[in-house]
């Protein structure tokens, strides 16, 4: 068997590639640390500082800039996390005036006082409901105190409005909920500007009904309403051709009691109450949708025997075979389909908070173990300080400091609770991203590439063995 430097003369794509990653890597690592021939003599502070960069561009305008390489982290970037990782924002004095805006409108306090607005909007219209058309001096003031808080927290919906959209006009549109929420507000405030001055009753009625319905601004500022209300419209979609099936179930069901109850509408009996039922189209679906239901089902079916010209098996299987139809299978069906579309919700959003927690713990445990090699490195240059300056007292101490006993004793207090710590936290990160990246010390990626190398030659190694192997068993039958 050929020795390892014979098969690094042969050629191998495998290896190959990764011995000009080793080699790329190397010189990126120490490109930025200022250890390769192009080193960069500024960083990002001096090229962001106008009277430095004006200074740059005349003197040495080709000179590099040094950035800080940090390891990525699949993580939800939010857009203030965007704002605030920017350069010009980071070496400005104050922030910009969208990125504290943001933070206002994103802030718990605002959504809080936005969501006690809603509700005093609520109770100021039941209020107002409960004093219209009342008169007298009290009422009057009443009704104009009224009037003035909703059109101060009317005042308050579009400024909140109008600064979401100096903050990101596109990204509003982009939100669903943002939509409904300007959609609610632009219908409740139609009728106040198209009557200004309410006279006419209905009218009034009018104002107030759009008034009501700012109470569905509450539904985007609830977590457990918005889930509920996607949960839904999940639901519709999965049932979208149930639905058209449904439908033409009705279709059909409707213009055959239309033809088959034909001398039950157009009968002259007086003690009929049902006979308007099938009369046209429109009555015949709701009839059906009455039926759908499982209402007054067994009373209209007796209805129907009172006319002697009406058969009593067809018109009782007709709505037997409805109900079964529609009441029991199609209710069921739907009530299926939501339960399981709920579920899959829930297990969904139950997923996302394990990663959430998963991922928060196995960056807590990293950051410990950061802090535990700080720590380290710090006490052992403490203790070589200390050392240094003990030396420097009594030489007598090198033979205590030489002796392996010292050694162990320094290296054996603390190693089991750490080795016990550190298979304690493994599931998390076994658990975390496997995106992640991490940082490498120099010595262990070196190995990590060399190793990879050695094992592609190992790996065709075997592949070659294996065909030779299998040219042998080959031989060996042919015998």
């Amino acid at each position: 068997m050929a020795n390892f430097s014979e098969k690094e003369t042969k050629v191998n794509p495998r290896a190959d590639a990764i011995r000009s990653k080793l080699i790329y890597t190397f010189y990126l690592i120490d490109h930025f640390e200022g250890l390769s021939h192009a080193v960069p003599r500024y960083n990002i502070q001096d090229f962001m500082d106008a009277k430095k960069r004006k200074k740059l561009m005349l003197m040495d305008h080709h000179q590099l800039v040094r950035f800080h390489v940090v390891p990525t982290r699949n993580i939800m970037v939010t857009q203030e996390k965007r704002w605030r990782n920017r350069i010009e924002v980071r070496c400005s004095r104050w922030p910009p005036l969208k990125m504290w805006v943001s933070s206002v409108l994103n802030s718990r306090t605002f959504k809080g006082f936005i969501i006690f607005l809603i509700c005093l909007n609520m109770l100021v219209l039941m209020i107002s409901t409960e004093i219209m058309g009342k008169k007298g001096k009290t009422y009057v003031k009443i009704t104009w105190v009224l009037e003035v808080i909703i059109w101060i927290i009317f005042n308050i919906f579009a400024m909140e409005i109008l600064l979401h959209w100096f903050v990101s006009f596109q990204r509003y549109w982009k939100n669903p909920w943002n939509v409904f929420d300007f959609t609610v507000t632009f219908i409740s405030c139609i009728p106040p500007l198209i009557y200004p001055f309410e006279v006419n009753r209905t009218k009034l009625q009018l104002i107030q009904f759009s008034r009501v319905l700012r109470g569905l601004k509450l539904f985007p500022r609830v977590r457990q309403v918005r889930v509920l209300i996607m949960a839904i419209a999940k639901a519709l979609k999965a049932m979208a051709f149930i639905l058209v099936l449904l439908a033409f179930l009705f279709y059909v069901f409707a213009v055959s009691g239309i033809f088959f109850f034909e001398s039950y509408t157009h009968s002259d009996r007086m003690d009929l109450t049902y006979n308007m039922y099938f009369m046209d189209m429109p009555n015949s679906l709701v009839t059906i949708f009455i039926l759908f239901t499982m209402d007054h089902w067994y009373a209209l079916l007796q209805d129907l025997w009172k006319v002697p010209e009406i058969n009593k098996v067809i018109s009782g299987i007709f709505i037997c075979l409805w109900l079964l139809i529609g009441a029991f299978i199609f209710r069921n069906l739907f009530v299926a389909i939501m339960v399981t579309n709920f579920q899959n919700i829930r297990s969904d959003l139950s997923e996302e908070v394990r990663q959430i927690e998963t991922q928060t713990q196995a960056d807590k445990f990293k950051m410990e173990i950061i802090e535990q090699r700080f720590s380290q490195i710090r006490t052992a240059m403490d203790k070589d300080i200390t050392f240094r300056e003990r030396f420097t007292m009594d030489p007598a101490l090198i033979q205590t400091a030489d002796s392996p006993d010292s050694i162990r004793d320094e290296k054996s207090p603390g190693t089991l609770d750490w080795e016990t710590y550190i298979h304690k936290n493994l599931p998390a990160l076994y658990a975390a991203d496997e995106d992640e990246q991490v940082l490498w010390p120099r010595d262990s990626l070196f190995c990590y590439f060399q190793l990879l190398e050695k094992l592609q030659h190992n790996l065709e190694e075997r592949k070659q063995l294996q065909h030779y192997m299998v040219l042998a068993l080959s031989n060996l039958e042919d015998k």
